[in-house]
């Protein structure tokens, strides 16, 4: 293991002499965006640009050859091993701490053109491997806009936050078997609530939620359907969600679509794929990579010798 880390270091010898210091960076972690590969996906995009800008750097997948070596579980600790191993000097690591989506809607006479806005939060903690503390805490928003068909399709199939404000679904349209996630930001909490899901044609629930509590520093509340009725997937169709209070008022309404055959839309959202680039979600991501890397590389200099 010990080569395995001097080759990089050799790798990276000749940039030394700028920058000084040779940059780890660990697979990213993910809270909840619905994108798939966020962990290597991000982290390569942030290599990349830290190679442009000439500095020396020990890729995610190094991190991960030596966490498999040493059977580790993954989290930020093996990765600070890792680094440690690979004889890093600073270590990166990034969180995709959102990804949040919305429709918009252009009018042109009897022409209406629909596309996406995005916004990706990414935050990054720079560790010092040898003091084996924290230099800096970086937090960076970018946002992205997608008219292509492909930014629409995708749309769909990214979930958004339900904690938005008032009642909603974390997306419009799901498929069968897929899980339905709800939420209700409670503009006067504290207060208890439930949420029930019938198909549209029918006031009969097929689901009915447990009671769950707002608070003054929590007011938002969620509830997951897993999508099945009496063991099976529920039937294609169009549902309405009914929030309701403790008195069993019905408060709010949500419609949503479950869809039984695969949708061309519903593709694996896989950062890197060829479909992803261009899309309102890459622009976001590679806005916010760039206003973090920007805050980087003048502590990277600082750092130098």
């Amino acid at each position: 293991m010990r080569r395995f880390g001097l080759l990089f270091v050799g790798l990276g010898f000749l940039a030394l002499g700028v920058w000084g210091k040779t940059v780890a960076v660990a697979p990213f972690a993910d809270r909840g965006s619905g994108l798939v590969g966020v962990d290597f996906g991000l982290a390569e995009m942030l290599e990349g640009k830290l190679r442009e800008a000439g500095v020396p750097v020990i890729p995610a997948r190094a991190l991960e050859s030596f966490r498999l070596g040493q059977n580790l579980p993954r989290t930020p600790e093996t990765w600070k091993q890792a680094a440690a191993a690979l004889n890093a000097d600073l270590l990166l690591l990034g969180t995709l701490e959102g990804l949040h989506t919305a429709q918009i809607s252009l009018t042109l006479g009897f022409l209406v053109l629909q596309g996406v806005n995005a916004q990706a939060e990414v935050s990054l903690v720079v560790w010092e491997v040898a003091r084996g503390q924290a230099l800096a805490t970086f937090r960076e928003k970018g946002t992205g806009q997608g008219q292509a068909t492909a930014s629409f399709r995708l749309f769909f199939a990214l979930p958004w936050d339900v904690c938005a404000g008032g009642f909603r679904t974390s997306k419009p349209v799901y498929l069968q078997g897929e899980p339905v996630i709800l939420g209700y930001l409670d503009p006067t909490p504290p207060n208890a609530f439930y949420v029930t899901v019938r198909p549209q044609a029918s006031l009969l629930p097929v689901w009915t939620s447990p009671h769950e509590a707002s608070a003054v520093d929590a007011p938002c509340v969620k509830w997951t359907w897993d999508g099945y009725v009496g063991g099976v997937p529920a039937e294609p169709g169009l549902y309405v969600a009914e929030l309701r209070d403790a008195a069993h008022n019905l408060l709010a309404t949500r419609t949503f679509e479950i869809q039984g055959i695969f949708a061309g839309w519903a593709m694996e959202l896989r950062l890197g794929a060829p479909e992803f680039a261009g899309t309102a979600w890459h622009q976001a991501l590679q806005a916010a990579l760039d206003a973090l890397v920007a805050k980087l590389l003048p502590l990277l200099q600082e750092k130098r010798g």
